[in-house]
């Protein structure tokens, strides 16, 4: 009992941090079980020793030297905890979850230990001098005031994300060659400067902040706020992809209301109402990351921005959610875009408003099912996006298909050279699994017609191509722990070639139209990509990467396929769990296959990323 008394106020004390000079007892060797008990105990002033300078430490304390210690222990405490914020947070410790932290300070936990003690020691704490009852009364009350600093603690809490990006372009042929993104490389530079990265490039920034506040029990708020020129210097790119005057900005990313509450007879409802990120599937709403050379979550999510609410159900195996909201153009980039057939840059959404439902199988996967209305401004009317997904496996084999249609009114009909028909998209793949392999093989349409604010494909350049189909087939293979080859293939053609009908895309950037080319003069699409990953050591890799694009017209005479191409090699190093560094080099270019080179486009990308999460 006396052993376990003694150990007990130590865990007490292992949690305060406190400065002090040590003093060690020349009878208790480093290597003695109750060395560092004692030490501790000497640390924090509660043991003196004897006059002599030693402490016994070979034979126990009897119960009034140790009644003596808490009766010191707890005014000491009650010192510190006034002194304190919120427990002391202690030395800080390498940032990550959970990484090292300092010592913790005072907690409800460690008070609820000193009480069992002082009931433990109340006839000895009596024979002191001591006033039991007060002395409760004060471990009581302490208790209280360090609780309350705990669930301070828990009730906000700040995260966020910061990046610095370095960029240097250079353009290797007369004619403007353009990235990715299809932003143009080195644009303005007179001739002699076009190859120089160092005379092309600019230093981007990107900070946010992230907070998250309990307000009750079941319910929290949730903001979002950037700031940064990284935003500016995307979102006024044109067509051309030439970025506006790179200028700092303030932007309310997320601001919304997270809570459970009870709807009568529908049962408890998770509700969320404000500004709030959101996304349904690839075919029907999802945003398109506009940015292929960095890595910022924000945009790499999916997710576009909404004003409004939704409301989430749980019935069973079938989980339901309703949403409706306005689509806020986040710094000029993040809102739903309707990309109708013929239109130059689509048409903005002015709100969603709709519900999904996901019904779950256990382990087989689940299904799910999409109906909303996007409504466009007044004049254009509105159309009706309706859609079902499944994604299921069997052992070593899995299934994921989607299917989906887009259906104007009235109104967007009259707007746009439109039709009720050839407006679906569907695909299906087949994955299997067997140890380090996994191939995957599918196939997808997507009809003229079909227009929805979603993210389906991306082939280099082109980004959500119309009125094509064609199969595809990928491929992942571990060569070993460190190695790890990627590829990727897609064969596409028109869906629909009768005259007049156009196989289209978008761009990424700005959301607009790239590609509009007559069916009868384009054959097929090919699309090849593949990648090599090596790990160099636990926190060093290197990437390889090439993608190629190749557009085939129909006309008779000599090859004049257009081919894309980009080779990319990149290195990443991991400071730390939350910091990183990324550096690549992207080579770009365009081939029109004709007898002279006067047009095509070559150049090149360099991007460095510096990383911080906090």
């Amino acid at each position: 009992m006396k052993k376990a008394a003694l150990f007990a106020v130590v865990a007490v004390l292992l949690a305060i941090s406190l400065p002090a000079f040590a003093q060690e007892f020349p009878d208790v060797p480093p290597d003695h079980w109750a060395y560092d008990a004692v030490q501790e105990l000497v640390n924090v002033g509660v043991i003196q020793g004897y006059p002599d300078g030693t402490y016994g430490g070979k034979r126990a304390m009897s119960r009034y030297e140790f009644a003596e210690a808490v009766a010191k222990l707890v005014p000491y405490i009650e010192e510190k905890v006034s002194a304190m914020v919120a427990g002391g947070p202690g030395g800080v410790g390498p940032a990550g979850p959970p990484g090292p932290a300092g010592a913790p300070g005072v907690g409800a936990e460690q008070l609820a230990a000193i009480q069992k003690l002082v009931d433990e020691f109340r006839d000895e704490l009596a024979a002191l001098g001591v006033d039991v009852e007060a002395l409760r009364r004060d471990v009581a009350a302490l208790n209280e005031r360090v609780t309350a600093l705990e669930e301070e603690v828990a009730r906000v809490r700040f995260t966020g994300e910061a990046n610095l990006i370095g960029r240097g372009e250079v353009r290797n042929s007369n004619f403007p060659a353009v990235d990715k993104d299809l932003r143009v490389l080195s644009v303005g530079a007179i001739p002699a400067d076009r190859d120089n990265p160092l005379r092309n490039s600019k230093f981007l920034t990107d900070l946010e902040f992230a907070l998250k506040g309990r307000v009750s029990e079941n319910a929290s708020v949730n903001a979002l706020i950037a700031t940064g020129n990284y935003f500016q210097d995307l979102a006024f790119a044109n067509n051309f992809g030439v970025p506006s005057a790179e200028v700092d900005d303030f932007t309310l990313w997320n601001l919304y209301l997270d809570g459970a509450m009870k709807l009568g007879p529908l049962g408890t409802a998770q509700v969320i109402v404000g500004r709030y990120p959101f996304q349904l599937t690839p075919l029907t709403m999802k945003f398109v990351d506009p940015d292929s050379y960095t890595n910022i979550s924000k945009l790499d999510s999916g997710d576009f921005v909404l004003d409004g609410g939704r409301a989430s159900f749980n019935f069973g195996r079938v989980s339901l959610t309703a949403f409706a909201g306005k689509a806020q153009p986040i710094a000029d980039l993040i809102s739903p875009d309707l990309m109708m057939p013929g239109s130059v840059t689509g048409i903005e959404v002015a709100q969603v408003a709709g519900a999904r439902a996901v019904i779950g199988a256990g382990s087989i996967g689940n299904v799910g099912l999409t109906y909303y209305q996007a409504g466009a401004p007044p004049i254009f009317g509105r159309s009706t996006i309706t859609g079902a997904d499944i994604n299921t496996s069997f052992g070593n084999v899995g299934l994921a298909g989607e299917w989906a249609q887009s259906e104007p009114n009235d109104a967007l009909l009259l707007a746009f050279p439109l039709s009720d028909e050839d407006n679906t998209a569907w695909n299906a793949k087949l994955n299997f699994n067997v140890g380090s392999l996994a191939i995957g093989a599918g196939y997808s349409v997507v009809e003229t017609n079909y227009a929805a604010p979603g993210y389906w494909s991306r082939l280099a350049t082109l980004v959500n191509p119309t009125n094509v189909k064609g199969a595809m087939g990928s491929l992942s293979y571990a060569l070993g722990s460190r190695i790890t080859l990627v590829a990727e293939g897609q064969f596409l053609q028109p869906d629909n070639d009768a005259a007049g009908q156009v196989v289209s895309a978008r761009t990424s950037i700005n959301q607009g139209r790239i590609l509009n080319m007559a069916a009868n003069q384009l054959d097929k699409i090919t699309y090849w990509k593949a990648g090599l990953k090596y790990a160099l050591t636990s926190t060093n890799s290197v990437d390889l990467g090439w993608e190629q694009v190749t557009l085939a017209p129909t006309s008779i005479g000599p090859p004049n396929d257009t081919e894309e191409r980009l080779i990319s090699v990149g290195l990443g190093h991991t400071i730390n769990p939350n910091a990183s560094l990324k550096l690549l080099y992207q080579i770009v270019s365009v081939e029109f296959g004709d007898a002279t080179t006067a047009t095509d486009m070559r150049g090149g990308v360099a991007t460095a990323q510096f990383q911080l999460k906090y």
